[in-house]
């Protein structure tokens, strides 16, 4: 992404989101992002009616499991007929500020059919991709500071708390963006200046920029944060080294499928997995860009009330799939 392509994109307030600004950021995002293929739109009243066009399913947890605290009618039945049907079910979320076993437990909580080893997050995707590579494992690894101010840290000598650790921003030689619950203005503030005035390697563990909430709400997620630093920067010709690790990017995708092969017992042909999500920029496009084939909600999530389809035109995003609901 360029200076110029964020600089001057209109951002509002947290608490002033709407699904057009949304849409907006995301648009503005979008050169990070990988390329998809434009799906057929094909239209179906349940995901369950459709469960054969498909080996298994990687379900998104906020919008399709889930809106606020409680899961959605119809999850329970899906997760039981695709059961007996062999179909695995892997769920993978953006949500990073606490370990995947945390999600596990709200599931077992609401008597959810779901294993706790096929619960897997953008969190997840981070841990794999930045240990896993050969030269972090090789050199010193560096200072990171773990942003949130409701999150699990990563624990070790060499990883700083947002909040409880003196001298953060001073110590942290790299960071790591988890989770916004309770991120306010002030946080934002230190966290614009610490990148302008010592730019330094920005991974987000989470690129949602918003999370559907009951009542209709829009919460303000690491994607928003980080667009607004991102305009902040750019309107001083501060360059930023960001790097991104959930939906709709590869390191995220790369578990679940590695997941849904174990789970299967043979080698996946992605296109016979469904990536089934609400979020037309990190689900469909993450999905599609894998090979996999894309299932759209639209009652529930991002895009309830039927207004997908004037967004799918200015994204240029298309799912397979179009389903009302589970």
């Amino acid at each position: 992404m360029t200076l110029a392509q964020i600089k001057y994109l209109n951002i509002p307030a947290a608490d002033s989101l709407r699904l057009d600004d949304v849409m907006k950021i995301y648009a503005a995002l979008r050169p990070s992002m990988p390329n998809g293929k434009k799906g057929a739109c094909q239209e179906a009243s349940r995901l369950i009616d459709i469960l054969d066009e498909f080996d298994g399913l990687v379900l998104d947890a906020y919008g399709v499991i889930n809106v606020g605290d409680g899961p959605i009618d119809g999850i329970m039945d899906l997760l039981e007929t695709a059961d007996k049907k062999a179909k695995p079910v892997i769920v993978l979320t953006n949500g990073s500020s606490f370990p995947s076993a945390r999600t596990c437990d709200k599931y077992l909580n609401w008597q959810l059919p779901i294993k706790c080893s096929d619960v897997l997050s953008s969190r997840d995707a981070f841990i794999a991709q930045f240990f896993g590579e050969p030269k972090t494992a090789l050199r010193v690894r560096p200072i990171i500071g773990c942003l949130g101010q409701n999150i699990e840290p990563l624990t070790g000598s060499n990883f700083l708390s947002y909040g409880h650790d003196t001298n953060f921003w001073e110590k942290a030689e790299e960071l790591v963006f988890f989770g916004a619950v309770g991120w306010g203005e002030v946080d934002q503030i230190a966290f614009e200046a610490a990148m302008i005035g010592r730019p330094r390697p920005l991974h987000i563990a989470n690129p949602d920029v918003t999370a559907p909430q009951v009542g209709g709400r829009l919460s303000a997620e690491p994607g928003y944060w980080t667009a607004r630093m991102m305009k902040a920067a750019a309107s001083r010709l501060v360059e930023q080294d960001i790097r991104w690790y959930g939906k709709p990017y590869a390191p995220a995708f790369e578990l679940a499928l590695q997941r849904m092969q174990k789970r299967l017992g043979h080698n996946v042909d992605n296109r016979r997995i469904a990536m089934v999500g609400d979020s037309l920029h990190t689900d469909i496009l993450g999905g599609s860009a894998v090979g996999m084939t894309t299932v759209l909600i639209t009652r529930h999530g991002l895009f309830c009330g039927g207004i997908a389809s004037s967004y799918m035109e200015t994204s240029g995003i298309y799912p397979d799939w179009v389903v009302d609901t589970l």
